[in-house]
């Protein structure tokens, strides 16, 4: 609940957990896990639709699948962008600036 309260603090827009929140009466924590499983679901579908007899060239399908990753890579635990904690900063540091160790 503090990375909300830090959002709604610097003036963000509400986000989904809120409006879901707002407009159903539930909790946290409900509304957390029902924008999880809007989530599932949705990647479900972009598998399901984009990758399988997908009339839109390879490079497209590509581009759009990566830019769900990065958005669920920086917001799946809180606002990884809003909000740098020791997760999100470790895993970009891990993706663009670590180097692999080869043996």
């Amino acid at each position: 609940m503090y990375v909300m309260k830090a959002e709604l603090e610097r003036g963000d827009v509400p986000k989904s957990i809120q409006c879901y929140m707002n407009d159903t009466g539930v909790t946290d924590e409900v509304a957390r896990e029902h924008i999880r499983h809007l989530t599932d679901e949705a990647w479900k579908k972009m598998n399901a639709e984009l990758w399988i007899d997908s009339p839109l060239p390879e490079a497209y399908v590509k581009a759009a699948v990566n830019f769900g990753r990065t958005g669920e890579s920086f917001y799946q635990y809180e606002d990884g962008h809003g909000v740098p904690d020791g997760e999100t900063r470790g895993r970009v540091l891990s993706l663009l600036v670590d180097t692999v160790p080869l043996k």
